[in-house]
């Protein structure tokens, strides 16, 4: 397991600038996800960390050496490209083998490696084929198992199952994770799948324009958004956001905003649980009121252990999307639309008026300006 640093890392390509400064510090055994849409820089730190691109400024540090003018090969790092990268003309055997004999491992434990780490994949089976003859997985595990047999102290992968079926991407997750589980190696993983993020991290870095706009462990980057972008992106469906303002109520505070109900605009008002001192400030002022769709919900639905701190109200359904497990039920909230999850038992009309309950132990709340968490 090795630690991994980097500090103020930078990257540019005449006046066009990928990589705006990012920093991050990974402790051995941790999972990393860099997650982000395409175009964030993601690939580019990774290809970075593995040598395979020049840094502009700034530090990598792996286990407390400086990286930056080591080469690739010299850096004891093993990485999974999302094109498998494998050999067309070697066996599986061989496609694993290929990169101990390059480094001179005897034949006698380059056997006994490839065993151990075929059954590990258990593509034990497979090894005397080819790639044309494996599966879109099996290829993949072949892949991985290149790179697990080196026993490398960092893994990377750049994107690994973006060319998977659904199902079998779901299976490789379980498979990645099941495996980081086994070896506790430190892993820098790309995606620009949420599920995949929150599946396997134990730390995310949600990246956009060239910086990390946040590093958390996934529930807190689930829980407790950063900005309105990382509540945005992170969460299907997103993070519902509710223009609305910040008013005194009772002992407390609330937020108050406009929602239709038969046709017709009203107030609502939903305290805050346990408002922090630093809210007064924000008192009669605009605010975004950020709500998980889960945390909005039926009324007669809603948990008993969630009722100290729910509050319900009256607006007109919209749209209705059943998923199966729920309904995905639209409203209108501050003249913006918000999603609850609703049980398909009790669901209703477009156009008819349903009473939902909001948690508001889950609220977040945002300045409408610069996005940012308040």
């Amino acid at each position: 397991m090795a630690n991994l640093e980097v500090r103020n890392v930078r990257k540019s390509f005449g006046d066009t600038h990928v990589l705006k400064g990012i920093s991050l510090d990974l402790d051995g055994g941790e999972f990393l996800v860099l997650l982000g849409p395409s175009g964030c820089g993601k690939s580019t730190l990774l290809n970075m960390i593995a040598g395979l691109d020049s840094i502009t400024d700034g530090e990598i540090v792996i286990d407390g050496r400086v990286v930056n003018a080591v080469h690739p090969k010299n850096r004891d790092i093993a990485m999974v490209f999302q094109s498998y990268a494998l050999y067309p003309n070697m066996t599986v055997k061989k496609n694993i083998a290929f990169g101990l004999e390059m480094r001179g491992v005897p034949a006698d434990e380059r056997e006994a490696l490839i065993a151990r780490t075929a059954e590990l994949l258990q593509i034990d089976h497979l090894l005397g084929r080819k790639p044309a003859q494996l599966s879109g997985g099996q290829r993949q595990r072949v892949a991985m198992g290149r790179a697990l047999v080196r026993d490398p102290k960092i893994f990377l992968f750049d994107e690994p199952l973006s060319n998977l079926d659904a199902k079998l991407r779901v299976d490789m997750r379980t498979e990645i994770k099941k495996l980081h589980a086994r070896l506790g190696t430190t892993i820098v993983y790309v995606t620009h799948d949420q599920i995949e993020a929150m599946t396997l991290a134990t730390q995310i870095a949600v990246m956009r324009g060239g910086v990390i706009e946040q590093l958390a462990p996934p529930q807190e980057v689930y829980e407790q958004p950063a900005n309105m972008y990382v509540g945005g992106f992170v969460g299907s469906p997103p993070m519902n956001f509710v223009p609305a303002t910040l008013v005194q109520h009772g002992n407390g505070l609330a937020v108050r905003f406009t929602r239709a109900a038969n046709g017709a605009s009203g107030d609502v008002e939903l305290p805050l649980a346990d408002p922090s001192e630093d809210l007064a400030s924000w008192r009669d002022r605009k605010v975004v009121f950020g709500l998980r769709p889960e945390a909005l919900t039926d009324y007669n639905e809603a948990e008993a252990s969630i009722r100290e701190h729910a509050h319900a109200f009256d607006c007109r359904v919209d749209v209705l999307e059943p998923t199966g497990a729920d309904t995905l039920t639209y409203v209108d909230l501050g003249g913006e639309t918000a999603i609850a999850r609703v049980n398909p038992r009790r669901t209703t009309n477009p156009g008819d008026t349903m009473r939902l309950m909001a948690d508001m132990s889950h609220a977040s709340l945002f300045d409408p300006e610069t996005e940012r968490r308040i």
